[in-house]
């Protein structure tokens, strides 16, 4: 066993545990993500997200043919060419635009998989790009559980706790379902932890690099200028707020600015405006008139959307959260920043259960730093088992929007609900699915799975190569990921921790 003889020893092997870690629950993190995979698109968002990219990789412009209710346009408006705009923000398309293409030269593999997809396509050259697809969000999260534990282990916690917090986040959270979807929260929520980890301790160089990932994730959704204020109080290099540090602020500021430019630029190619956006002109607008007495009992306790079910380590790690406030001050206040200023504005806005989906998806993107307090939790016996049981009953929890279809459990839940209410108008279908039990998703996508509608890739593609390279791919991961966490490693300087 090698012991710290010098300072660059120690250094060299602290390096080794924080990307060994990092890397172990990326990996392993992988391996469970692959089998879950469902290998198709659905719904409204995702639609419109993939019509985006594959408009954007074929053709090179954002106009999209619409989805058609009735006589009307949904989620979008005719812009000042007259062709179709959506109203969603061009960052996740442009991530997607690449994997689009990759998919146009896979066609010919795909020719196994056409009849088994019975999803909405257009024609069998759609079917390789829509797979591809379905699966990106999958590595993104796995991504945010590594890098939440590179944080902790960065603020001087151990690897255990590391762990815990990598594998709780993607395991036991609603993180696991919404990495199923194609939405852009796991997105946004991987640029905030990158920009995090960037400023946190930062230079000029990567305060610029930190700016860069904020300005991406600002391009993926405009709420994440929301952590702009939080990442300014974040302690730079020397130990000074990188508020009071102008090479350092400055760094960060300028990447932002050009990607509300770049923003900007894309409102005024669609619209002939830097102020109209899609959603300020669709039908849909932005409502910040809600109330946010209901909201908080939504988004924390609902059994509809409250993370109290959906994440139950949440609610652990705030248990703990004093005691990290008072270890890291400057640290926990930003991040405290961070919290507050997010569930505030989304407390007031009417739409805040996120519609059909799985979980309280606006918070997706601050839930790492909602878990940032469980390694001071873990060093109490009590804290310990509050953990393990959080740690269980997350899991377990997360079955059913692991393994369902989250569209279809939604209109079974409609079926059923307008069978006890028959008329009765939409806002009560939502109130009823967001805050009664039997209307609650985990319900009813149990009702689904119980029902023999297990809707994963490697069940619906059976009898085509797609499961068999899953398999393969997912053991790869799984035995790179504990090798890695497994290798022998110097012993860790605040074992207490």
């Amino acid at each position: 066993m090698k012991i710290c003889g010098v300072p660059s020893d120690c250094s060299t092997n602290k390096t080794d545990i924080w990307l060994r870690t990092a890397a172990g629950v990326f990996f392993v993190v992988q391996s469970f993500y692959l089998l879950s995979a469902s290998g198709h698109l659905r719904g409204q968002d995702q639609e419109y997200f993939y019509r985006m990219a594959r408009s954007l990789a074929r053709e090179q412009t954002f106009a999209i043919e619409p989805l058609v209710l009735g006589e009307a346009e949904l989620a979008g408006v005719r812009g000042r060419d007259g062709r179709f705009y959506s109203r969603y923000a061009p960052g996740l398309p442009v991530a997607l635009a690449p994997i689009v293409l990759l998919g146009d030269a896979m066609t010919n593999l795909s020719t196994q998989l056409q009849s088994k997809y019975r999803w909405p396509h257009q024609g069998d050259s759609d079917i390789a790009p829509r797979i591809l697809v379905s699966y990106f969000n999958l590595p993104v999260t796995a991504l945010s559980a590594s890098l939440l534990a590179l944080l902790l282990l960065r603020l001087g916690y151990s690897a255990m706790t590391g762990l815990i917090a990598g594998f709780g986040f993607a395991l036991t959270t609603f993180a696991w379902g919404q990495a199923r979807i194609v939405f852009a929260e796991p997105l946004q929520g991987l640029l905030l932890l990158i920009a995090c980890s960037l400023l946190l301790n930062a230079t000029p160089g990567r305060s610029w690099l930190g700016g860069c990932a904020l300005g991406f994730a600002t391009l993926v959704k405009m709420t994440s200028l929301l952590a702009l204020p939080a990442f300014l109080l974040l302690p730079a290099k020397d130990g000074r707020l990188i508020c009071r540090r102008r090479s350092i602020w400055a760094g960060l500021l300028i990447p932002v600015a050009t990607a509300l430019m770049l923003y900007a630029w894309y409102d005024w190619l669609r619209f002939g405006s830097v102020t109209i956006t899609g959603y300020a002109k669709s039908d849909e607008s932005l409502d910040f008139s809600g109330n946010p007495l209901l909201a908080f009992y939504g988004l924390l306790l609902s059994p509809g959307r409250g993370i109290l079910w959906f994440a139950p380590m949440s609610i652990v790690a705030l248990c703990g959260m004093r005691r990290f406030y008072s270890e890291q001050r400057v640290v926990g206040r930003a991040l405290l920043v961070l919290v507050a200023g997010w569930l505030i504005i989304h407390l007031f806005y009417k739409r805040w259960d996120a519609g059909w989906g799985w979980g309280p998806r606006y918070l997706l993107p601050i839930l790492p730093f909602l878990l940032v307090a469980l390694p001071v939790m873990w060093r109490w016996t009590v804290g310990r088992v509050l953990c393990v049981v959080a740690l269980i009953f997350g899991a377990l929890v997360q079955l059913p929007g692991v393994l369902a279809d989250f569209i279809v459990a939604g209109w079974e839940g409609y079926a059923a609900f307008q069978q006890q209410c028959p008329g009765c108008a939409e806002q009560d279908f939502v109130a009823w699915r967001n805050f009664t039990l039997s209307g609650c998703e985990i319900v009813h996508d149990s009702i689904s799975v119980m029902s023999g509608n297990v809707d994963l890739a490697l069940s619906s593609f059976r009898g085509t190569w797609l499961p068999l390279v899953t398999m393969i791919f997912a053991a790869l991961f799984a035995l790179i990921g504990f090798a890695i966490l497994a290798w022998p490693r110097p012993p860790e300087s605040k074992a207490d921790y």
